[in-house]
């Protein structure tokens, strides 16, 4: 069964996906369920859905690294450049301690990095979200450099499972070795959280390349178990081990869930939060950092971080993306708005 799509191409699945993701980020800043690490499982299913699309552009699509740097260049930076530049405004006006060193290594996405201290979580700038724009950036930049080397694709996925598997290895050595909460810290640097990114695209390879499906239990029951994994009782291992595997397992299976759960992503708020997704995420973070001095606190800051972001979507990153791919794509096969 092919999942849903509108007359424009855009399968309403993957963007009821970005809508839940979206949802845990908001609910985990501004609600919080006790129980569970809801903002960070949120962020790893972006990372499993960015995974399987790359691994079809890049791999199966085949299309020109111009085309693609374009296209990621469009989506990502336009907005990602405007919250940066206000939230250094912010920090000047107020007399937020910070160093330019930092804004420059967020501007080349290398803040999880550098400088050390103070670290990305401890800035006085609201930039703590941007951990995940550095994974996903070193994560293109890993998987175009694969098309330049490799070709057929089961090599791919079994080369990106490997690496995947490495990660998960790495990420061990660290989580014995370092306490929970530079673990904690670890765990964002690309060489751990990458393991989303690389599992869902290998597996997504070679799942399509050899035509496997699965009963439609099961990629319920792998999204289940990664809610566990996020669970605070759960040991901290399986957010690296496990939720991987398993968020990877449900998005590259999501056109074989059971109807009602397919239609449940459909839903018209469900897939408008997700188109929204990526402009809600960038500006969330400031009104979830200040939502202590608006008043209402955090439900106006919620509603008020929404707004924002369907507006920057309107307004800033459509229509950037759209100019942008007008004036520098060779291939007018992608100057149309795209998921990818």
């Amino acid at each position: 069964m092919s999942p849903p799509t509108k007359g424009n191409g855009r399968v309403l699945v993957w963007d009821g996906w970005r809508g839940v993701a979206i949802l845990l980020v908001l609910c985990g800043h501004f609600y919080d369920i006790p129980w569970l690490w809801e903002d960070r499982m949120g962020v790893d299913i972006f990372f499993v859905l960015s995974g399987m699309l790359m691994s079809v552009l890049l791999f199966e699509k085949r299309i020109s690294l111009r085309d693609f740097y374009i296209r990621r260049l469009s989506r990502i930076y336009p907005a990602f450049f405007v919250y940066l530049v206000f939230a250094c405004i912010v920090g000047v006006t107020y007399s937020i301690e910070f160093s330019w060193l930092e804004v420059i290594a967020s501007l080349f996405f290398l803040r999880t990095y550098l400088p050390v201290e103070p670290g990305i979580w401890s800035s006085g700038l609201t930039i703590a979200h941007l951990w995940s724009l550095n994974i996903e950036e070193h994560a293109y930049l890993f998987l175009s450099g694969m098309t330049l080397l490799l070709v057929n694709r089961r090599i791919v996925g079994m080369a990106l499972l490997l690496f995947a598997f490495g990660s998960v290895l790495l990420s061990f050595y660290y989580y014995s070795q370092l306490t929970a909460e530079d673990f904690k810290l670890y765990s964002i640097r690309t060489e751990s959280a990458v393991v989303f990114i690389f599992f869902s695209a290998g597996y997504g390879l070679l799942a399509r390349e050899c035509q496997w499906t699965v009963p439609s239990w099961m990629p319920v029951a792998c999204l289940v178990i990664a809610v566990m994994c996020y669970a605070h009782a759960a040991p901290d291992w399986l957010l690296f081990a496990l939720s991987p595997m398993a968020l990877g397992v449900t998005v590259n299976h999501l056109d074989q869930l059971p109807v009602i759960f397919q239609k449940a992503l459909s839903n018209v708020f469900i897939r408008h939060l997700g188109l929204w997704s990526y402009s809600i995420y960038l500006w969330q973070q400031f009104f979830f950092e200040y939502s202590w001095r608006i008043p209402g606190g955090k439900m106006t800051a919620l509603l008020l971080a929404v707004a924002v972001g369907v507006l920057s979507y309107y307004l800033l990153e459509r229509p950037a993306r759209w100019w942008v791919n007008n004036k520098w794509s060779a291939n007018p096969v992608y100057h149309a708005t795209s998921q990818i």
